[in-house]
């Protein structure tokens, strides 16, 4: 389950697995096997996660958008704007 960061939930936090576990009430190998991704957790669980953790369950799961942070986005759409006002003022000057 790749699109979980339930690892980095858990140590942003301090636990350690087996600690995590006992919290949520399962086997740290449990908790290994969720992060690894041969284990799926149930909504339930998730849920248990999150309270746990004290965040939102959405918060477990990695952004979709890739690894850029909104200003690099922003940055990126910028700097896309300049290379279409040049290309409008190139064409602007030949017609």
């Amino acid at each position: 389950m790749d699109f979980l960061n339930i690892k980095e939930q858990i140590k942003k936090k301090g636990y350690t697995y087996e600690g995590f576990g006992i919290e949520v009430g399962m086997s740290r190998g449990s908790i290994n096997r969720i992060i690894i991704g041969s284990q799926t957790p149930s909504f339930e669980m998730l849920g248990k996660f999150a309270d746990t953790l004290g965040i939102e369950v959405m918060d477990l799961f990695k952004p979709v958008r890739g690894d850029k942070s909104p200003k690099e986005i922003i940055d990126t759409i910028r700097g896309e704007m300049d290379n279409l006002e040049a290309l409008c003022d190139t064409l602007a000057k030949t017609s």
